[in-house]
């Protein structure tokens, strides 16, 4: 922790974690967006052994019964429940960090750090877009000179509604 550093981690109501470290006297402020992880990759690999065991039992039950091909056809159900158990993971462990300093806001990929954009940050603006019917969720987005991206998509209502205000709280401090 860099002295001077305020941080502040809000667990809002879908157990999602927003992360904010500002420094005020350089106007610094990170938020560190990602979903809720039901599990760790750890239990997740635990999950996958138990359905495989479950899965390897009832094959085996229909071997000493003569039902030899069922086999193969087990062997790609475990397969592809790896594979959903695998995507999902990689999907839980998505996330997004957003960083604005002096002069400029950036967005970036946190899994892979890659910077997804950056914008000039006297320019930049937040977006909040939403649905006139009501049916769909709204939309947040962050940038400037006409190009957006679009941010916290894997929140909920109430946690986008706290981003775009903390955000725009954020840009008018410049």
């Amino acid at each position: 922790m860099v002295p001077g550093h305020q941080v502040q981690i809000l667990i809002t109501e879908g157990g999602d974690v927003l992360l904010e470290d500002a420094q005020r006297s350089r106007d610094d402020a990170v938020w560190l967006i990602q979903p809720n992880r039901n599990l760790s990759w750890r239990n997740t690999k635990l999950v996958f052994l138990l359905l495989g065991l479950c899965v390897a039992a009832v094959a085996g039950y229909f071997v000493t019964l003569g039902a030899w091909l069922v086999v193969p056809f087990a062997g790609l159900e475990v397969l592809l429940i790896g594979l959903a158990l695998y995507l999902q993971c990689c999907h839980a462990h998505r996330q997004q960090v957003i960083r604005i300093d002096a002069d400029t806001v950036s967005i970036c990929d946190g899994r892979q750090e890659k910077v997804e954009a950056s914008y000039p940050r006297a320019w930049s603006r937040v977006v909040h877009t939403r649905d006139p019917s009501g049916w769909y969720p709204s939309r947040l987005f962050i940038g400037a000179h006409g190009r957006f991206i679009e941010i916290g998509t894997y929140l909920i209502e109430s946690e986008r509604d706290l981003l775009a205000d903390n955000l725009r709280c954020a840009l008018q401090d410049a």
